[in-house]
């Protein structure tokens, strides 16, 4: 097309469009029916594609959500990370990426069973039916998903594979049998990991109070990892990979602390005989400040009294119910400590004293060697036990924050910090905390009596419950030979079908009662044996679901090397911040064990981390309204609506307390996503989720706030509608883009500008919120060039909204795909916005900054005028009088400049006689020295001398 064909096209095009703005005012944006028309043409391509190709690139990209558990419906939080992870895989490969994007789901687990026994249904019946109708749900949030790759973790095709996992980690020497206390939840009837009580010893999952039962359980044996877990977190901080407070809780966790280990002698009025009381200590130093011992009620020696003493069984049996920080405890009679120190001839009366022995709540078996040396000087949590237990005592104060050995100020309060050791501390008074630390574990050491030592807060993992609805763990139990593990041949072990038992509602663990299933014979001997009827904990599952993916039509092993090698480890990870601990902790525990073997051997190179990049999104909290009076959390229908903005509870006309809570049933601020797509489309409600805040923060969902996208959208919708492809071929327009003027330039930077901003939005700092206003401001910037548009502009603007289009299309991807459509841009029938490449810079953005621009003009330090002059040449040589000669002529082309600065009237100067010239900030400031009087309004003569001129960076 030439360019008079060109602009006659356009001329005829402006007329129209002015006449369909006018006409589209009224046009209704449908953008629920538009999910419907693209989900289907979507899945009509998908089948016409097939599976995509499982070969990995060398530009591959494993972006990976958490993969939700199949409840039966999608919350906001679920939206959240699903919308994130697939604006992610959009972007990827738009940027020409081989991006793996799979689904699936973490079908095991409690709710499922509870669900069973109540609906008198099997579990798997109700698990599959939840499936179908969420993956439908995750089709309707228009997500881009690897659909060929789907697995669930009950099926036997994968839990196989669970099994072969727990037998390499048996055969390793990993997973183990043994007697524990444990935690027990009576109203789950099975065992729970520390990680699952809260901290007022409440189940995570029911609520209950959990009790302590010694059984023999499974666990695995993440303690032989735990420096290489500990350790490996400094590479996960490397350039923000990982989130701070993520891998703060991690470490937490893991807790590592370095002290000594000391040796508590006892002594019985009993006759009989105690081994001596091992405690842990961070503090040394603090040893001549003990005053008790606190022992774990699991701790050898109470466990040995108890079976003589009625009253010490009986506050046993109320520790359950207990919280952790409770401060009653119960002296053991006949029964005292020594302190190691007191043998030393120079220590103080007070230490060499005897020692009383408390069971106290606070101490945990599991933590250390189950027992606390008693230190309330320094200690806020032995303060509180002592004065509870002996207010009456004084309290020995052993380190004080200066060397003359003074007392804290704090009245009645422990010092908690390091010091100085006082005169309680006998020769080691004025000692520095970390010097006594050195000595006395020196002194102990050479005794028998101490060591230096480590403890680690992290515990072996155990994986056993007592529930049906799990993994069954792969042991046959012979009299003969012990733990046999089940030959690979004959994995899967199913779980078998109890329909009566869930017909009749029972509770417990129906495998127990599976006696066809449980009656087995033994591998190695053949002789009657029994299977082990504990199914592994979920978090088996989910600790490894990942490596699946890759490969997850393998029938033979849980993945392949050459699969695993190809892939592994994930490029970005997208969950909620709630499972930084717990989850993380065990895929990593599982991961590096993994890169021990050959079923990765590449694993080594990234320390065996499976996720590279932890994106932990904040939770998404609801509008909640409550009775000002009581507190009480009130219905929707309790409020009275006639006035949306602001509604009052019915029954007393009251404004109700308005607050952002997490969401959930009791509070009645719960959203049900569906609904909202239903009414304002998936890409809208995408686009609000993302708009709304940060991805690490949490959002506070208020949906009248969405109607703020969906103008944004209608906005576009209507532009595009008015600007239709002007055929021509895209040299042509780029070569009419040459004719640009400062409008056009600075449109056009801003496209550059947002592109940049954008790209490093999604491939970076991950800031979608700032993505969309991105997005929104360029459109403000497009819109408005089609106002008294020029004709030579409308090409620009075209290629404008190519742009705009294109960064929009991961958030909007339905919406992008009908815009794409009526630009005229589907050059085949399946062809898609997503098949075009994603936008890059293109070098032009420094070259079209603006050619002029505004410029003070001073005179003897005042403010004269501003200017509108051309930015100075770069070529000009400011040491000879270049500069000086260049910014004159330019301001005396201006017709204020002839006026102000010729010396041609009585407030007028004549900038030519200047004795200074001062050019600053680039130009954007220009000061005159001028001297004073009529001299300076006339011209200067051609045999004046000339004067200096500086340029002021």
């Amino acid at each position: 097309m030439h360019s008079v064909g060109i602009d006659t096209h356009l001329r005829k095009q402006d007329i129209q469009n002015r006449k369909r703005r006018a006409e589209v005012d009224n046009r209704p944006l449908d953008l629920p029916r538009l999910d419907k028309k693209w989900q289907a043409i979507w899945h009509s391509q998908s089948l016409m594609r097939g599976p995509e190709d499982t070969a990995v690139s060398g530009k591959k990209m494993y972006i990976l959500p958490m993969f939700p558990y199949p409840s039966g419906d999608l919350h906001l939080g679920h939206l959240r990370v699903y919308t994130i992870s697939d604006v992610l895989a959009r972007f990827r490969r738009m940027q020409g990426y081989d991006v793996m994007h799979p689904i699936g789901w973490d079908a095991f687990g409690l709710p499922a069973e509870n669900a069973a026994i109540e609906r008198g249904i099997d579990p798997a019946t109700w698990t599959k039916s939840n499936i179908e109708k969420m993956k439908k749900q995750l089709e309707a949030m228009n997500g881009h998903w690897d659909w060929h790759r789907e697995f669930a973790t009950c099926d036997p095709e994968f839990y196989k594979h669970t099994q072969q996992l727990f037998l390499l980690l048996h055969e390793h020497g990993l997973a183990y049998q043994a007697e524990s206390l444990v935690n027990y939840d009576p109203i789950d009837k099975t065992v729970l990991a520390n990680e699952q009580v809260d901290s007022n010893g409440n189940s995570w999952r029911s609520g209950a109070k959990v009790e302590k039962r010694l059984l023999k359980q499974w666990f695995l044996k993440i303690s032989a990892f735990r420096q290489q877990l500990l350790s490996d977190l400094d590479k996960l901080s490397e350039d923000g990979a990982w989130p701070e407070r993520v891998l703060a809780m991690q470490k937490n966790w893991i807790g590592k602390s370095t002290g000594a280990r000391v040796k508590f002698p006892v002594v019985t009025y009993d006759q009989k005989t105690h081994s001596d009381i091992k405690v842990f200590t961070t503090r040394p130093d603090t040893l001549f400040g003990v005053q008790y011992l606190a022992l774990a009620a699991s701790h050898p020696i109470v466990q040995g009294l108890s079976k003589n003493d009625p009253e010490l069984c009986a506050f046993i049996d109320t520790i359950p119910a207990l919280p952790q920080d409770s401060k009653v405890g119960y002296m053991l009679p006949h029964v005292r400590a020594l302190n190691p120190l007191a043998y030393e001839e120079d220590t103080p009366g007070a230490t060499k004293a005897s020692l009383p022995i408390y069971v106290a709540p606070y101490v945990l078996g599991d933590y250390g060697d189950g027992a606390v040396m008693g230190v309330p000087g320094h200690d806020l949590r032995d303060h509180s036990f002592w004065k509870h237990n002996r207010y009456d005592e004084p309290v020995r104060m052993v380190i004080a924050p200066s060397p003359d050995g003074s007392t804290i100020t704090t009245k009645d309060q422990p010092y908690v910090h390091a010091g100085h050791l006082t005169h309680h501390s006998g020769p080691y008074e004025g000692h520095t905390t970390k010097d006594a630390n050195k000595k006395i574990v020196t002194l102990l050491q050479s005794k028998g009596l101490g060591a230096p030592a480590e403890s680690w807060r992290l515990r072996d993992w155990l994986i056993s419950r007592q529930r049906y609805w799990g993994t069954p763990i792969p042991i046959i139990h012979c009299d003969s030979c012990g733990a046999v593990p089940v030959p690979d041949h004959d994995l899967p072990v199913e779980l078998p079908a109890v329909h009566s038992h869930w017909e009749q509602g029972k509770t417990g663990n129906p495998l127990a009662e599976a006696h066809e299933w449980v009656n087995t014979s033994c591998p190695k001997c053949g002789n009657a044996a029994k299977r082990d009827t504990d199914t592994m904990d979920t978090f088996v599952d989910s600790s490894w679901y990942f490596m699946r993916f890759p490969d997850s039509t393998n029938a033979r092993m849980p993945f392949s090397p050459m699969a695993a090698d190809a892939s592994l480890p994930v490029d970005i990870y997208v969950g909620g911040v709630e499972h930084a601990i717990l989850h993380l902790l065990y895929a990593r525990f599982i991961s590096k064990f993994m890169a021990t073997t050959d079923l990765w051997t590449a694993g080594s190179k990234s320390f065996g981390e499976p996720f590279k990049k932890v994106l932990a999104q904040g939770m998404v909290h609801g509008k909640t309204f409550s009775d000002p009076s009581t507190g009480r959390f009130l219905k929707p229908n309790e409020l009275d609506w006639s006035n949306a903005a602001m509604p009052v509870i019915s029954a007393t006309g009251k404004i109700p307390a308005v607050s952002f809570e997490k969401m959930s049933k009791s509070k009645y601020n719960g959203v049900d996503p569906t609904t909202c797509m239903d009414k304002y489309g998936a890409d809208a409600t995408r686009a609000h989720i993302l708009f709304q805040a940060p991805v690490s923060e949490i959002l506070e969902w208020d949906e009248e706030k969405i109607s703020g996208v969906t103008r944004w959208l209608r906005k576009i919708d209507d532009h595009v509608d008015s600007n239709k492809n002007p055929n021509a071929t895209r040299k042509e327009v780029w070569d009419h883009m040459n004719k640009r003027i400062e409008n056009d330039k600075q449109l056009w930077r801003n496209v550059q500008k947002t592109i940049h901003n954008i790209t490093t939005s999604y491939g970076s700092t991950y800031a979608l919120n700032t993505v969309v206003s991105d997005l929104m401001s360029l459109t403000n910037s497009i819109t408005m060039m089609t106002t008294g548009l020029r004709l030579d502009s409308t090409l620009l603007v075209y290629c404008s909204t190519i742009v705009l289009l294109k960064l929009m299309a991961p958030i909007v991807p339905a919406f992008a795909e009908e815009c794409w459509t009526n630009l005229s841009l589907r050059t085949s029938g399946d062809s898609s916005i997503f098949d075009e490449s994603f936008p890059e810079t293109d070098g032009t953005y420094e070259m079209l900054a603006p050619e002029t621009h505004h410029v003070s003009i001073m005179v003897n330090g005042k403010l004269r005028c501003v200017l509108q002059l051309p930015k100075p040449p770069t070529h000009i040589n400011v040491k000879e009088r270049d500069m000086e000669r260049w910014v004159v002529h330019e301001i005396l082309q201006t017709e204020e400049g002839k006026a102000k600065f010729m010396g041609a009237g009585k407030s007028s100067v004549d900038i030519r006689n200047a004795k200074r010239v001062i050019v600053a900030k680039s130009g954007k400031t220009i000061s005159f020295v001028i001297q004073d009087g009529a001299a300076a309004r006339q011209p200067r003569k051609a045999s004046t001398a000339p004067t200096g001129s500086e340029k002021v960076k």
